[in-house]
């Protein structure tokens, strides 16, 4: 059984035109991927390795944030490991040790079939994203993927703008952002655009309640759920 928690009806609205959703957690488990890429990175800096409550952490923000939370690399290493983590992540095929989290494909099957525009806006690198779509099926549902740049200078609230500016779409009141962390959350509120939560992946725990603010629809916690905001 799906949880719609906290969701505000607005009678008389608009259907969506777009939804944009986060990629890490939302749409595929990466997670083995990148945990083994992570402690791989700090194996090659001389470092132990990381147990799986801080590996957690590497999904959702950005690279250089998670080895600053997640390790507490000095701010002088960070760019190191990057570079390490990077080179091993896109070239050793890590970036597919993945899954698409079931019911993914039939749910955006069904968005893109009533006609809603259908976008990704994540913290991993752009060139990553679209190659893991691509490698995962999913790219065929998707009008842009909007990413991360190599220098990590992007917000989530700017890689959303970004979206939404490739799409030409300046109604916020037609937009919707999925995500699963509070990095996703922050950026859709940063906007003014909505936003549902999923709490099958790596920010939201299980049953975590939506906060009762403008623009938070609900969590939801399978994804066909998400087609009673859509």
């Amino acid at each position: 059984m799906h949880l719609v928690k906290n969701r505000q009806i607005f009678y008389g609205r608009c259907m969506r035109s777009i939804i944009l959703f986060d990629l890490d957690g939302t749409l595929l488990d990466t997670s083995p991927g990148i945990f083994a890429t992570a402690n791989h990175t700090m194996e090659v800096l001389g470092m132990k390795t990381l147990p799986a409550s801080q590996l957690r952490k590497f999904v959702g923000p950005p690279l250089a944030a998670c080895f600053r939370v997640a390790c507490g690399l000095e701010e002088s290493i960070i760019p190191k490991a990057c570079e390490i983590y990077r080179a091993k992540y896109a070239n050793d095929g890590a970036m597919f040790q993945a899954q698409v989290y079931a019911g993914i494909p039939g749910l955006l099957e069904k968005l893109k079939g009533q006609g809603i525009i259908l976008g990704v806006a994540t913290l991993k690198l752009e060139p990553l994203a679209v190659t893991i779509l691509e490698h995962f099926g999913l790219s065929q549902y998707f009008s842009i993927v909007s990413g991360a740049d190599l220098a990590g200078t992007l917000s989530k609230a700017d890689i959303i703008t970004s979206a939404l500016s490739r799409l030409g779409e300046t109604d916020l009141e037609h937009v919707l952002m999925v995500g699963d962390t509070p990095h996703d959350l922050d950026g859709a509120l940063a906007i003014g655009v909505d936003f549902v939560g999923v709490d099958w992946g790596f920010g939201f725990s299980r049953g975590h309640e939506a906060p009762p603010v403008e623009h938070v629809l609900g969590m939801i916690d399978e994804p066909s759920a998400l087609l009673a905001y859509a």
